[in-house]
């Protein structure tokens, strides 16, 4: 079986948009078992200063540890699976 590759998720405690993308990568989990394919690390932007200040105004945002691409909100469920595939 191939490597998953890390799809760091970047979110901070309280975030309502944040717990929208988590139930999106849920349902999407749900319907095509993402996690065959990766592994979704949440990743608090609270913990790390320079990521606070990087994605502070932008959260939530998902990036693939691989490719360094990220996605960044808003984003539809279908924009999340063309990016994931």
């Amino acid at each position: 079986m191939p490597n998953k590759q890390e799809i760091i998720f970047y979110t901070t405690f309280g975030c309502h948009l944040c717990e929208q993308v988590e139930a999106m990568i849920f349902a999407l989990n749900q319907q095509k078992n993402l996690a065959a394919r990766f592994d979704i690390i949440a990743y608090d932007i609270i913990d790390d200063e320079k990521i606070l200040e990087q994605y502070r105004t932008t959260i939530p945002v998902l990036k693939n540890a691989v490719t360094q691409k990220e996605l960044f909100w808003p984003f539809s469920f279908e924009e999340l699976d063309q990016w994931l595939t």
